[in-house]
C-alpha cells in the first residue's frame, strides 16, 4: 500500500513541496543556471511531475520533454527524502531510473540538500506517514 491515499494527495504534496523549494528556498535559480528541468514519472499512484525554474505541473500536462527524467514510485520518493534510500543506491537497485546527463543530476544535490530538513514538516502536513 502506498504512502499517499492517491493521485491527488500525492499532487497535493508534491505541488507544495517542489513550489517551496524552487521558489522559496530558491533552487529555481540553480536549474536555471546548470539548463535543468525535470520531469518525474511516478508510480503508486501513477502520475506526472514536470519541474523548472518557473513551474512546478502535476497531471498529464506534466508529461512533457524535460532534461532529467526520474521513474519512481511514490513511496520512492518519500525514502530518498527521509534518508532511507541514497541516489547511487536507488539508481543501482533501479528503484530510480533516470534519463538524461547524471553530472547534472549529480551536480543539482547539493543545492537540494536543504530539503532533508524540511522534508518532514511537509509529510505531517500533508499526512503523509514517514515510517
Amino acid at each position: 500500500m502506498s504512502l499517499f491515499k492517491d493521485t491527488n494527495h500525492m499532487y497535493e504534496f508534491l505541488e507544495d513541496l517542489w513550489k517551496h523549494i524552487v521558489f522559496d528556498l530558491g533552487l529555481g535559480e540553480k536549474m536555471k543556471e546548470y539548463g535543468v528541468t525535470y520531469k518525474y514519472v511516478l508510480t503508486e499512484p501513477d502520475g506526472y511531475l514536470f519541474v523548472d525554474s518557473e513551474n512546478v505541473i502535476t497531471g498529464k500536462e506534466a508529461n512533457k520533454d524535460a532534461v532529467i527524467t526520474m521513474e519512481l514510485s511514490g513511496d520512492t520518493v518519500v525514502k530518498f527524502w527521509t534518508k532511507q534510500l541514497s541516489l547511487p543506491v536507488a539508481l543501482a537497485t533501479r528503484k530510480i531510473k533516470s534519463k538524461g546527463p547524471i553530472p547534472k543530476v549529480l551536480k543539482m544535490l547539493p543545492a537540494l540538500k536543504p530539503v532533508y530538513e524540511i522534508f518532514p514538516e511537509f509529510c505531517k502536513k500533508h499526512n503523509v506517514p514517514l515510517d
